[in-house]
């Protein structure tokens, strides 16, 4: 099937790939724009745990079920809940139903992976590197994309996606909205060489991922591919304290071994294995604060819309890169079954995707287990188990 309409979509994450995948196989063709100069400008976060219903499903949809196989990490899927004493309050381990148990339903495999798979799946040329996008102007039923650097001469199309995450550039052409602080910072440790270099912090980190709660701190590591441990250290706190107390000048200055230092301050009188992350030097680090979108609408346009974090934003609680992915490839499955449809009916169908993507990001947000509502105040490692102990034994989890 030829296009009646110039698709686009604005932003090579998850999502927009999602997107692309699906339109390219049911024919019909696109270009993704992406302000990143390559696959490997920047680190791409951590481990992604795929959903039944959702990151699942999408990998069937677009064909990838194979590649997926090859990388994911079944053996990943435990959790520990841990308080500042070091008592284990929770260990999916315990939870097992014996030898007949299976690996669980939810395989890990790390972001840049499952990035990679998509765009390995594309074909060339389909992503624009290097095109980062400043605006969008509407004119006529045509958007024009304007790109940040001037020597790039505008592009016209018929409709634009933008998957261009929590600041997009795309989102004011519909909606003034902006995301909101949500009162939580994360410092993203990268650990390299893990098991090889440091056995004792890999003993504490045997699977899957840890937290450690208590007193509107946490330090949550998160075991990756290739002997690399991510670890956060999170922080409810007002959005100005790394920059109040030196964190952030260390940070962005690339003195993580001082940073370090400092990190460990905050957590002075914890576990002192859960704290041994901060002790190694790290590969990479970064500070940044959590922010929402929540229950955002906007007036369905016919020629500009959204997905994942550039429409719906939460702080993370294991939906956001799932939903992305599930948003994107519903989309791009009603942009072609609808390419070639009379104005009335696209708008009904891109509304109908509008709301369903909607209403799914904001049942999420009343999600007990995420992992904004566990940095609160107190023992909140008991709490944490005490949800989790409920969950899997209802088979929720």
């Amino acid at each position: 099937m030829s296009s009646a309409r110039s698709i686009a979509i604005v932003g090579a994450g998850l999502g927009g790939l999602a997107c692309a995948r699906i339109l390219q196989l049911r024919n019909i063709p696109v270009v993704v724009y992406e302000r990143e100069p390559s696959m490997s400008a920047r680190q791409q976060g951590g481990s992604l745990d795929m959903h039944p219903g959702t990151g699942s499903a999408v990998l069937e949809m677009a064909q990838l079920v194979d590649e997926f196989k090859k990388v994911a990490r079944y053996e990943d899927q435990g959790i520990k809940i841990v308080g500042k004493d070091g008592t284990t309050h929770f260990d999916s381990a315990d939870m097992s139903q014996g030898d007949d148990a299976g690996p669980g339903d939810r395989p890990e495999v790390d972001r840049i992976q499952l990035r990679q798979i998509f765009l390995d799946a594309l074909p060339p040329n389909t992503v624009k590197w290097g095109q980062g996008v400043s605006k969008v102007v509407q004119n006529d039923k045509k958007v024009t994309v304007h790109f940040i650097d001037p020597a790039l001469e505008p592009a016209v199309h018929d409709f634009v996606v933008g998957a261009d995450g929590a600041w997009s550039r795309i989102r004011p052409a519909v909606s003034p909205a902006v995301p909101e602080y949500s009162g939580l910072i994360y410092i993203d440790i990268f650990i390299n060489d893990v098991q090889k270099n440091h056995p004792d912090l890999a003993k504490f980190l045997t699977s899957g991922i840890a937290l450690v709660l208590a007193d509107n701190k946490a330090l949550i590591s998160q075991r990756n591919a290739n002997d690399v441990v991510r670890v956060y250290a999170a922080f409810r706190r007002p959005a100005s304290w790394p920059e109040e107390i030196g964190l952030k000048t260390l940070v962005d200055g690339g003195r993580w071994d001082e940073a370090n230092q400092l990190l460990s301050k905050q957590f002075e009188g914890w576990n002192t294995v859960a704290t041994g992350y901060l002790k190694v030097s790290p590969f990479s680090m970064d500070c940044r604060p959590l922010y929402a979108l929540k229950n955002h609408t906007w007036a369905t346009n016919a020629n500009i819309t959204l997905l994942g974090d550039a429409c719906h934003v939460v702080p993370p609680n294991g939906d956001g890169a799932n939903f992305a992915m599930l948003d994107g490839a519903e989309l791009g499955a009603v942009i072609a079954e609808n390419v070639s449809a009379n104005e009335e009916d696209w708008m009904k169908a891109i509304k109908g995707q509008e709301d369903k993507m909607q209403q799914r990001a904001w049942a999420s947000e009343g999600d007990e287990f995420s992992f904004g509502l566990l940095v609160a105040e107190g023992d909140s490692a008991a709490r944490a188990a005490a949800m989790l102990k409920e969950m899997f034994s209802a088979g929720k989890a």
